[in-house]
């Protein structure tokens, strides 16, 4: 989710515009509190926290500790003073990263020997003495309160280990006061055995397509404030709240009122979503669609004190009813985002209370619980697969009716803001994940069948998102499976129309038994990540949907359609107007010498991102198609711009993303 300027001079002048216009229609500012599109029996939605829509001081179950409380003559005030101490000008720690490691290592002995009451109160002190970046209003009601994640961080800093790298971890992935750690070497012999030579080669096109819908991040927002301020200078607007400083506008006199229909700068309102799904046919039959891959996010951008499990069942149940109600008997294959949680982002692995049965004791299997059953109940996944995702954080693996093999992974084990991500930090499969979309990929090979990946947070790209380690692996594991095997990759996440290549190793990566994943040859394409756009407009976005034809019996992508719909004249309209936006083939094919009869996979891309070094235009293009041709959508009209670019796409790994350039360096 990337972060903007909302006050910035060109949307100042925007808003400033869109507030002198007089042609709002009625139905863009009905005051309706319920969704006025949608016919096909699906619940009621609601705006503005109405209805049943859970309140924002709902509160949530926490955890109960799991370590042993260890008598001592340790006192809270003792762990203040130490961590104050540590964090004063003046302290014989002289660099930010010192100060850091040294605060956690406090924590951690905290953690290990008082009650989680004591770390959740020190936890509270020390953001009022400095004010760290939280998301919540207080202290108080981050750790204590409704966000109620001090028991959560207590379990982590009692898990922390100075000697697996969890600290320098913590302090730069979460703070930035310490310098990268480095991404750890791959023994792929303790994963997968090598890759045979079948394993390179790629099935012929069958000459027949069948047609996939891909959703992603929903982000159905049920308290979205019709008439609200939706140029905020918060992060999410369209809510009661939500304020403009520098126009010191609000509900009362906002400089862009919101619509109904959505904004630029605010989750996906009911009518919205729901259009989605009414705009379809009238560009395809959608009785041809085989099934669709939803990549996950469906809660709205909350804060962590305005969130609770009352809000997130809500959310996650009344959505999966829409999409049954409005796909009827096509089957939908989703995969958990990161805000399918609570806290947002938060998972752990099965073992980390020391115990090792499945599921049984995870402090989040209510969620996984919830969503497996509605997945089974609507026909999804079978009772066996259900049963597993239910104990193995929502993952599953499915045969279609075409006989695909799709395997939903939960990618929050590499999502940089899962906190449990930050003890035994060098394991790049703590919660055993990735072994078990091994022992799914390696039963595919076996029977020659061919498998899609699905998740939610991308693998690579520009490396702020995915963790350097478990997407290393990840990264050899896609490269021991495909191209035989793998025949795409799926993600959400970024709101965004991206792609990300992966290629094999250059020669020079092996050094004994251990690989260097960053160490690619781009000479080399394998496969491909597509990421899907949003729904939800957030953040400078439109809202779009793409639609595959998929070769029907490789299983690769032929072609891409994207729809979206232009939200900053949401004002202007008296119902949602979707529009088609592109088709990748004819976009992408600048030169047209790709055959019509060859697949888009990785030689395909790798020859745009060539192309794209030498032609800015199809670099703006690119850029433009990324937020769904939004009005605000940032200049990339440099050659440093193209090369950044460039290296996003080719990166699919955390730590191959982080290597980009940020200007003219070397590419």
């Amino acid at each position: 989710m990337l972060f903007q300027n909302l006050a910035s001079l060109a949307l100042l002048q925007y808003a400033t515009q869109a507030r002198a216009a007089t042609n709002y229609t009625p139905e863009a500012l009905n005051p309706q509190l319920t969704n006025t599109i949608g016919d096909k029996g699906g619940p009621v939605l609601y705006y503005n926290g109405s209805g049943p829509v859970p309140p924002y001081n709902e509160t949530s179950p926490i955890p109960a500790p799991f370590t042993p409380l260890y008598p001592t003559n340790q006192t809270e005030n003792y762990f203040y003073n130490e961590v104050a101490a540590i964090l004063a000008n003046g302290s014989n720690y002289t660099t930010k990263c010192e100060k850091c490691l040294a605060a956690t290592n406090v924590f951690h002995e905290a953690a290990i020997s008082q009650p989680v009451s004591v770390i959740t109160d020190l936890l509270i002190r020390v953001w009022n003495l400095t004010d760290f970046p939280i998301y919540a209003v207080t202290g108080e009601s981050e750790f204590s309160g409704i966000g109620g994640l001090g028991p959560y961080w207590a379990q982590l800093f009692a898990k922390m280990n100075e000697s697996t790298g969890d600290y320098q971890a913590w302090c730069y992935y979460q703070w930035d006061t310490c310098t990268v750690p480095p991404t750890i070497e791959i023994d792929e012999s303790l994963y997968f055995s090598p890759k045979p030579p079948a394993a390179s080669v790629v099935p012929n096109p069958s000459g027949k397509t069948i047609n996939v819908l891909h959703l992603s991040d929903w982000h159905l927002d049920p308290r979205y404030d019709i008439g609200s301020e939706a140029n905020c200078s918060q992060y999410l607007c369209c809510r009661p709240y939500s304020t403009n400083t520098k126009l010191d506008t609000g509900v009362s006199n906002a400089s862009v009122p919101a619509s109904r229909f959505g904004y630029l700068y605010c989750d996906s309102p009911p009518d919205l979503a729901l259009s989605s799904f009414k705009s379809m046919p009238s560009f395809f039959n959608v009785d041809d669609i085989s099934f669709t891959i939803f990549t996950g996010d469906i809660v709205s951008h909350d804060n962590d004190d305005q969130l609770s499990r009352a809000y997130v069942e809500y959310e996650e149940t009344v959505t999966y009813e829409v999409f049954k109600a409005e796909m009827g008997s096509i089957p939908i294959y989703p995969t958990l985002g990161n805000h399918d949680s609570l806290p947002e982002a938060y998972n752990t692995p099965n073992n980390i209370d020391g115990k090792k049965t499945a599921g049984a004791n995870n402090i989040f299997s209510w969620n996984y619980d919830l969503l497996s059953s509605m997945w089974k109940q609507d026909g999804w996944i079978t009772a066996a697969e259900a049963n597993h995702a239910s104990t193995h954080y929502g993952a599953y693996a499915h045969t279609t009716a075409q006989g695909l093999r799709i395997i939903s992974i939960n990618t929050d084990f590499w999502y940089v803001d899962n906190v449990f991500n930050f003890f035994n930090f060098t394991n790049p499969d703590q919660s055993g994940i990735l072994k078990y979309l091994v022992k799914e990929l390696e039963a595919c090979e076996a029977k020659g069948q061919r498998a899609w990946i699905i998740g939610h947070v991308l693998s690579g790209y520009d490396g702020t998102n995915g963790l350097p380690n478990p997407t290393a692996l990840f990264y050899s594991i896609v490269r021991r499976f495909a191209p035989a095997t793998i025949a795409g990759i799926f993600f959400g996440h970024t709101h965004e129309d991206q792609l990300q290549i992966f290629y094999d190793y250059s020669a020079t990566s092996l050094n004994g038994t251990l690989r260097n994943t960053n160490d690619i040859d781009i000479s080399k394409p394998l496969t491909m990540g597509f990421i899907g756009p949003s729904i939800t407009p957030l953040t400078g976005n439109n809202a779009g949907y793409q639609l595959y034809q998929v070769d029907a019996e490789t299983f690769e992508i032929m072609g891409i359609q994207t729809y979206f719909a232009n939200v900053s004249e949401s004002l202007t309209w008296t119902s949602p107007v979707w529009k088609f936006e592109y088709d990748a083939r004819s976009t992408y094919n600048v030169n047209g010498t790709w055959p019509a009869t060859s697949p888009l996979n990785a030689t395909f891309w790798t020859d745009v991102t060539y192309s794209m070094l030498t032609n800015q235009s199809l670099v703006e293009t690119y850029n433009l198609f990324e937020t769904k041709s939004s009005v605000v959508t940032k200049n990339c009209s440099t050659a440093a711009c193209a090369k950044q670019k460039v290296c996003y796409i080719r990166s699919g790994s955390g730590g191959q993303g982080y290597a980009c350039p940020y200007d003219d360096g070397p590419f």
